[in-house]
């Protein structure tokens, strides 16, 4: 927990919540609620599919894959460009890599969810 308290930019998720909030209720002041809550519904959703992006990204999903042997390539040659299993397992072994962007994309969005839902109550 205190590894993502570190991440968090508070300053710009506060100012971007506060005006979430503040068009929030000037949607439902002027009568559109539900277009406002329907766009910051899917503003919630973008943000949350980007911090999993990020999060994929640096996860090393493609190291390790099989390589073979070419033609009129030397068993030298092969071995020399082979992947190497411990560099492999080492590489897909590590923990998640959770950065600042994806922990703020995670924070926004989760609240830009919640106000468009709470916003169409």
């Amino acid at each position: 927990m205190r590894n993502l308290q570190t991440k968090l930019w508070l300053k710009l998720d506060g100012a971007v919540l506060l005006l979430a909030l503040a068009t929030a209720l000037c949607g439902r002041w002027l009568g559109v609620a539900v277009q406002v809550s329907n766009v910051m519904f899917l503003v919630g959703l973008l943000l949350i599919c980007l911090m999993i992006i990020n999060i994929l990204l640096h996860a090393s999903l493609l190291a390790g894959w099989f390589k073979k042997k070419q033609a009129g390539e030397s068993d030298e040659e092969y071995q020399a460009r082979k992947i190497d299993v411990k560099s492999v397992a080492s590489k897909k072994n590590k923990p998640i890599h959770f950065q600042s962007f994806a922990a703020n994309c995670l924070v926004i969005g989760l609240g830009l969810i919640v106000l468009a839902i709470v916003i169409t109550i």
